[in-house]
């Protein structure tokens, strides 16, 4: 199931992506990350555990959607390696390094998202 918040008086989107990917990498997890680069309206990040990347398709999807006034991220669970219609407005089909994100439902631990949201309550 998936969550949103909603943020005002934010870091830039891009920001926001880049220290929630390192943070993610810091703990051991694979990211992907594609972006609006020219509007810098909305970004997303895929990420699952490290471990036992063939076996690990379980992955958990980010999107991060508005301005520095007003921020929408919204967090939910997928499968890594299939496609998604990204967040943007006409939504089009992302393609990053030769890997599709998903948008479809799959059972990830609860914690891991539990854990995201707190770090972006205290760093966004």
């Amino acid at each position: 199931m998936s969550k949103t918040k909603i943020y005002t008086n934010v870091l830039p989107l891009d920001v926001i992506a880049l220290k929630l990917g390192n943070h993610l990498q810091k703990n051991n997890c694979e990211v992907s990350y594609c972006a609006d680069e020219e509007n810098k309206t909305w970004c997303f990040i895929q990420t699952r555990k490290s471990e036992n990347l063939k076996l690990n398709e379980k992955c958990i999807n980010i999107g991060i959607q508005g301005t520095r006034d007003e921020c929408k991220i919204t967090i939910d669970s997928g499968k890594w390696g299939e496609n998604i219609i990204d967040i943007s407005n006409p939504p089009t089909l992302i393609r990053y390094d030769g890997i599709n994100a998903t948008g479809k439902r799959s059972l990830v631990p609860i914690i891991t998202e539990r854990h995201i949201w707190k770090y972006l309550d205290k760093n966004v």
